[in-house]
This record gives C-alpha cells, sequence and structure tokens, in this order.
C-alpha cells in the first residue's frame, strides 16, 4: 500500500524524489511494514502519515515546509504536526547526527501507528468514531479533490475534531506519551535487528 502514496497525497510540500526515496525504504525494509495499522484512518492513508512523519524528521536543512494550500483542508493533520514540532522526544531525533537509516524508517512506521491509534481513542472519546468508519472507505487525503458537498462535509468534520483533538492535547500528556511510547518500541526493534549483541565470556 506504500505504493499508493503520491506527492498530491502528502500535507507537506515535497518533490517526487522525496516519495522515491521513502517507497524505496518500503521495499528495502518491508519486514517492518506489517506495524502500519488501521484505526482511525485505513491502511493505505496510515502509509501518507508514516511518509509525513519520516519527512517530519528529515534534518532542517532538508527544507521540507507545510503546503500552505492543505493548511485550508487538513487543519487536524497540521494542528498534529505542530504538535509533533513541539515534542522535545521528537525534536531530539530530529537533531541526531548519527541517523541510522532503517532507524529512522522504523520511527516513522511506529509513530504513525501511534498516532493512527491515539486519533481512534480521542474520536472514541468524543463520540467521533463515525469518522473513522467514514475513512475506511475513502482516501482521507484525496478528500480536498472530491465534490464540493463532500469537501464541505469533510471541512466540518475536521471543525470538530480539531476541537476534540486540541481539548486532549491541553487537558492531558498522552500524545506526548504516545510518542514516547513509539520511540521505545522503535530503538527496541531496531536494536534487536541491527545492534550486535555483546558476545560471551
Amino acid at each position: 500500500m506504500y505504493r499508493e502514496i503520491t506527492v498530491d497525497r502528502s500535507i507537506l510540500y515535497i518533490e517526487q524524489h522525496h516519495v522515491d526515496t521513502f517507497v524505496n525504504l518500503a521495499e528495502k525494509y518491508e519486514a517492518f511494514n506489517e506495524i502500519v495499522n488501521e484505526a482511525a484512518v485505513n491502511k493505505k492513508d496510515a502509509w501518507i502519515i508514516a511518509f509525513n512523519i519520516w519527512l517530519l524528521l528529515l534534518p532542517d536543512n532538508s527544507n521540507i515546509i507545510h503546503s500552505a494550500e492543505k493548511t485550508l483542508y487538513y487543519s487536524t493533520n497540521f494542528v498534529l504536526l505542530n504538535a509533533f514540532q513541539k515534542n522535545a522526544y521528537f525534536n531530539q531525533l530530529k537533531m541526531r547526527q548519527i541517523r541510522p537509516e532503517p532507524l529512522y524508517y522504523i520511527l516513522s512506521l511506529k509513530l504513525a501507528a501511534g498516532l493512527n491509534s491515539w486519533l481512534f481513542y480521542v474520536k472514541e472519546k468524543n463520540n467521533l468514531t463515525y469518522m473513522a468508519e467514514r475513512n475506511k472507505h475513502r482516501v482521507y487525503f484525496d478528500s480536498h479533490n472530491g465534490p464540493s458537498e463532500e469537501v464541505q462535509s469533510f471541512l466540518e468534520d475536521q471543525s470538530k475534531f480539531v476541537k476534540a483533538a486540541v481539548k486532549e492535547l491541553n487537558s492531558s500528556d498522552s500524545f506526548d506519551k504516545m510518542i514516547k511510547d513509539c520511540i521505545d518500541d522503535a530503538m527496541n526493534l531496531y536494536n534487536s535487528h541491527y545492534v550486535n549483541e555483546p558476545s560471551p565470556q
């Protein structure tokens, strides 16, 4: 499903080579691809979330910026991108000088899976699970291209969920805990596959 990732489906301003690089990583490290899950959005969209997180983890000199056009449609996602960018654990990863390729790929998948589950948790908590049900039958990141009445309905959903997400972000540490847990899981998974264990004495 990672082959469904396109430049147009990213909420960040990117070029085709970013998509190609990530798809190559997905093929190279396919043993980890089962991490991507369905929850608040379907698996196809979960891959696009993983891609966007991988882009966010790139060093600042990669010049990845928000797409001004997409900000109008995907307000929820930009609220969450900003929350990621304010998180201390996430920023530590972004600023690391040593950046093993498989580790950062695994991190993007783990954080996408964690975010997808967190989104569902917030929807469940606020009686908005009908949105998750709706997302099973469409490509969420194509919503800005739909007929005007569908786009309007999507924007209304965005408005409702932004309120719920901001409330959760401001009243609990569930988002920060999700990030820390995902990073710990990714580090453990990476270490178990790529870091040599000390030889027995």
